[in-house]
């Protein structure tokens, strides 16, 4: 799966997997919880629009052809969904 910083800059597995071991293994200060709170988004947008979480239940196999098209197509398991629901509404 790509990932990418605000910035543009493509990140590696390998500094993906550096970041989290940092993470997990950070003792943060209650400061340090606060500020990390305070830069995270706090209703999910696609692009400049809201958007809503849906909630529904599939057959467990959906979860498993959703996350391999996700990955062929190189991009999020939400994105498959939203396409999907698009071409069928």
């Amino acid at each position: 799966m790509n990932r990418t910083t605000k910035n543009g800059r493509n990140l590696t597995d390998e500094e993906v997997a550096a970041i989290a071991d940092d993470f997990g293994t950070t003792d943060f200060t209650p400061e340090d919880i606060t500020k990390i709170k305070m830069t995270r988004r706090r209703s999910p947008r696609i692009g400049d629009t809201k958007a809503e979480v849906l909630t529904f239940r599939a057959p467990d196999a959906y979860k498993d052809r959703i996350k391999e098209r996700a990955d062929a197509d190189e991009t999020s398991e939400s994105q498959v969904i939203r396409d999907a629901l698009d071409a069928y509404l």
